[in-house]
């Protein structure tokens, strides 16, 4: 099976004769749900991938930038973060109105998802230096003046770029946590550094499984025989059960959840129970 061509959320493009490429920067996958609804209000998403930026690829997307000084910059602040690739069944320059100039704060962008979503965003004075638009929260799709060619082509190379790369093995532990842990072994952590809405569950429920459901491994995972990785829970109970029963249920298959020990850091098995248990005492405020 070639999992780099299998996407579990794979819309339909019957009908559709182009389709553009945006991408959910670092800070932007805290506002997720406004940007999706302000991108499906415009047109369908096609399909997602939650990816861990390498440095190789992150200085492929930008290659026509390479010769600009501060491209090191831009490079060095995506590696070893989380972006959401978003296929988008629609033109590229239909997609870049509705996402706004580059700065955020342009005259004209309040309107934008770049203005809206900046906003909401607390300021990061490490990038005010060479901001220009290295975390302007979204990427969309545009031509490249650098290589006098049009935007729909920039799309067609992107998608291929984002979509197509090798998936990465199967880790060990998947980290369901927003906060960082250290531990020993193989582990991913896809919703570090997010800031969830704790205060409405309908949105929560639908931010973490939107993220849950991009990430690359889901088709595989469903298959008989398929390696799964242990499931790391602990932090805020609500996210952590959502979490693990929209991946049960995802992939039909049972993971083994563990609970870090802070005495010593050790990863413990424990039921699905005694994290309802917990999240009903941290309810209830006990």
């Amino acid at each position: 099976m070639n999992m780099s061509n299998t996407w579990l959320n794979s819309g339909s493009r019957e009908g559709v004769n182009t389709s553009t490429f945006v991408m959910i920067k670092p800070r932007g996958l805290s506002h997720w749900p406004i940007i999706k609804k302000r991108i499906e209000a415009t047109a369908p998403i096609s399909r997602t991938r939650l990816v861990l930026v390498t440095r190789e690829l992150i200085e492929q997307h930008y290659a026509e930038h390479s010769e600009l000084e501060f491209f090191a910059q831009l490079t060095d602040y995506f590696v070893g973060k989380y972006v959401l690739a978003v296929e988008v069944l629609a033109a590229p320059q239909v997609i870049r109105e509705i996402i706004g100039s580059t700065n955020p704060q342009d005259i004209g962008n309040e309107n934008t998802i770049r203005g809206l979503v900046n906003s909401l965003t607390p300021d990061d004075t490490t990038l005010i230096a060479y901001t220009k638009g290295i975390d302007n929260l979204v990427h969309a799709t545009d031509k490249s003046k650098v290589w006098g060619i049009g935007a729909e082509e920039m799309a067609k190379r992107e998608i291929d770029l984002w979509f197509n790369h090798p998936v990465p093995p199967t880790p060990a532990y998947l980290c369901l946590m927003n906060r960082k842990v250290t531990l020993e072994g193989d582990c991913v952590s896809p919703l570090i550094g997010i800031d969830f809405d704790l205060s409405n569950p309908m949105t929560l429920a639908s931010h973490i499984t939107d993220l849950l459901e991009a990430l690359p491994w889901n088709r595989h995972w469903s298959q008989i025989g398929a390696k799964i990785p242990a499931l790391l829970v602990g932090g805020v109970p609500a996210l952590q059960i959502i979490a693990v029963q929209y991946l049960t249920t995802l992939t039909g298959k049972s993971f083994e959840i563990c609970w870090i020990d802070h005495t010593d850091g050790v990863p413990k098995s424990v039921e699905l129970q005694s994290v309802k248990k917990r999240a009903r005492r941290h309810r209830d405020g006990l």
